[in-house]
């Protein structure tokens, strides 16, 4: 399932393409929406939020059409001009029958295929359609100070809430704190040094591992070059740090290099290559309660306590 980085990158890439621009045909492909027509209206902006895409047009009051990729779902932009300016038909890379909304504006049709989720609803009542989520790590308002001791207290405060709950399993609700997924969470766990099967409440800085997790994260929104394609995501860029939260520090390259020689991961989807970090065998579990679907696991014995 996509992370909140993979939707930050999705909104970078589709935001030059739909924003400010005038939808001259529209398709929605699920039975609920197949009378909606938005052709005529403005998108007004193209943002993310934790692992939804919300794309705002100028209708009547406002709408948002909101959407979810879930394990399968994928946004893609195609162009309807080619170089000198002629009408081309768009060639989609997938079926048709997996397309569930299309958009299209005088130079581009923009497609969603497989989208686990998608509505549209008043701007005006996003707010309260999402506000089961907790804090959304990927939020622009963490840049402010203020604003992210906020934050980060009430993500604190809600992992919290249950004191005895693993670990691993609090860090992928997404009621707690939003935008982490599967990658992520057996990343940081891997760089605190923390087993995941360990109760909330013995984690001696829980601030500090919810600021590793972001920073994590952060360092995969970084834009890919002009005419680059996305640069790989990877963890790996840490170096140590006494002064950082469990003595790592997370770098903030400015641009990435095209081909990367170090593995990706420390222990994420390494259970045949062994822990990056000390070289010891990666246990892989299925782990789950009963609020929500078993994620496949991926720790450290040895350096994992």
């Amino acid at each position: 399932m996509p992370e909140g980085d993979s939707l930050v990158r999705l909104a970078d890439r589709l935001r030059p393409v739909l924003e400010g621009q005038e939808l001259v045909r529209t398709d929605f492909r699920v039975p609920r929406l197949a009378t909606l027509d938005l052709a005529g209206t403005t998108v007004l902006s193209v943002r993310p939020q934790a692992k939804y895409l919300l794309l705002e047009v100028d209708a009547d009051e406002g709408l948002t059409v909101l959407s979810h990729l879930k394990m399968e779902g994928r946004w893609e932009e195609y162009a309807r001009l080619d170089g000198a300016g002629s009408p081309v038909t768009p060639r989609w890379r997938h079926p048709g029958w997996q397309a569930r909304c299309v958009l299209e504006t005088a130079r581009h049709q923009v497609v969603g295929f497989q989208l686990g989720l998608l509505e549209v609803l008043p701007t005006a009542e996003v707010p309260d359609r999402l506000d089961f989520l907790g804090p959304d790590l990927l939020d622009p308002a963490w840049e402010d100070p203020d604003r992210a001791g906020e934050l980060r207290a009430e993500a604190v405060r809600r992992l919290l809430a249950e004191p005895e709950r693993p670990l691993g399993l609090a860090l992928l609700d997404q009621r707690l704190l939003s935008g982490i997924g599967n990658i992520y969470r057996c990343e940081a766990l891997l760089l605190a040094r923390l087993d995941p099967h360990r109760p909330v409440s013995s984690v001696p800085d829980l601030p500090g591992l919810v600021d590793l997790a972001r920073d994590l994260m952060r360092a995969n929104t970084v834009p890919a070059p002009p005419g680059r394609p996305a640069p790989r995501r990877t963890t790996t860029g840490v170096v140590p740090d006494d002064g950082a939260p469990y003595g790592v520090r997370v770098t903030f390259p400015t641009a990435r290099p095209e081909r990367r020689i170090t593995p990706p991961y420390w222990v994420y989807g390494r259970q045949r290559e062994g822990c990056l970090r000390c070289g010891g065998p990666v246990s892989m579990e299925a782990f789950g309660d009963t609020s929500g679907e078993a994620r496949t696991l991926y720790w450290c014995r040895r350096c994992q306590q």
